[in-house]
């Protein structure tokens, strides 16, 4: 039976709303953490792609980061795009985050003498306890499913995730 378009915004927006509510995303914190949801996508993404070019050594830096002695540079500007956010607003939570020792800039290995910005020892661990309690959060979830359930509850996730544009896993380099 066909759906019209109103429906099936109406039925995403419910959705969205149920799911937004289910996993808490609308807590101050993520899993009861000291993180906000923004903070914990921009500590993934450094995880999950370490050695951001930071900023050149000579590079003319603002007020704030002449200040702390920070200038983050394209890789504020690469997260921002990507989790499409304020540039601004993402140097503001790097700089907290190598407030706290999460990330730390050091020398590249190109002769331009750029920066790379990564996570510590201390932002990895910060990151394994996000994913660890996101993970049994999810895994509470879906404790009730019998195997089947799980599996058809899989299958839809990509499905929907398929016919919203997202490409399979296979094309973006991910192991499924």
């Amino acid at each position: 039976m066909p759906t019209d378009r109103n429906t099936l915004v109406r039925d995403l927006r419910g959705f969205n709303r149920f799911y937004t509510g289910l996993i808490g995303l609308l807590d101050e914190t993520l899993t009861h953490s000291a993180y906000t949801l923004t903070e914990a996508r921009v500590l993934f993404e450094l995880g999950r792609r370490p050695g951001h070019i930071a900023a050149d050594s000579g590079s003319k830096a603002g007020f704030l980061a002449r200040a702390f002695q920070i200038d983050f540079g394209p890789a504020a500007s690469d997260i921002a795009r990507e989790l499409q956010l304020e540039p601004a607003y993402v140097t503001r939570i790097l700089r907290k985050f190598s407030a706290a020792g999460l990330v730390e800039t050091r020398a590249g290995p190109d002769p331009l003498r750029r920066r790379v910005l990564s996570l510590t020892a201390r932002g990895h661990a910060a990151l394994a306890a996000l994913q660890s309690a996101a993970d049994r959060d999810l895994t509470r979830l879906a404790a009730n499913l019998d195997d089947e359930e799980v599996a058809e509850l899989s299958a839809m996730l990509t499905r929907v995730r398929h016919l919203l544009g997202e490409a399979p896993a296979s094309e973006r380099g991910e192991i499924t």
